[in-house]
């Protein structure tokens, strides 16, 4: 008696999710992956991706020459004929010091939406974005891609830029400050001839 109604709510528990399912949609979509129990992560061709661009960069070079050259030649009189000649020499000196210096750094933080444009046959994502911002006549484009993993997509669909292989990180401006904060047209003359 005991297995005959264990079967039967068994049967009714089956067929009420059975209803559900054709009522509501199915527990799992078998097309996008997706479920009553999965968290959504961009897996797809066009499928959206949160990018946090937190880029960090410092370069340092220095260079330091010294060079010194000198040279004697130097010659005794002259004999027979040539007695009219004195001692006479020649002594060059060159020397040369020349110190370099140069040190930049850079910081990128910025979020932006890109596309998954390319699924590769080892599962990875080619990915691109462009975002561009105009406020008063300023605008600035940021324009991102690159290639990531499908585990480096943390659960709110969000990656960082760090863990993009193959980055190319565009961040360009244009308009009334960044025209005013170029060199004029004499100073780049002046730099192109020294």
């Amino acid at each position: 008696m005991k297995t005959y109604v264990r079967g039967s709510l068994i049967a009714a528990a089956v067929l009420a999710a059975a209803g559900i399912c054709t009522a509501g949609g199915p527990l799992v979509d078998l097309e996008s992956g997706s479920s009553l129990v999965s968290n959504y992560k961009a897996h797809r061709v066009g499928d959206i991706i949160t990018i946090l661009i937190v880029e960090e960069s410092t370069a340092n070079a220095s260079a330091k020459t010294d060079a010194n050259n000198k040279s004697e030649v130097s010659g005794g009189p002259g004999l027979g004929f040539l007695d009219l000649i004195t001692d006479w020499g020649i002594t060059t000196e060159n020397k040369f010091t020349g110190d370099g210096r140069t040190q930049r750094t850079g910081n990128l933080n910025a979020e932006i939406t890109a596309r998954i444009v390319e699924v590769m046959h080892n599962g990875d994502y080619r990915l691109s974005g462009t975002r561009m911002v105009d406020i008063n006549g300023e605008r600035q484009l940021i324009e991102i891609s690159g290639v990531c993993r499908a585990r480096d997509i943390r659960p709110d669909n969000t990656i960082y830029s760090t863990y993009i292989a193959d980055a190319r990180i565009a961040y360009n401006g244009s308009g009334v400050v960044n025209a005013t904060s170029e060199p004029g047209v004499i100073t780049k003359l002046v730099n192109w001839l020294f």
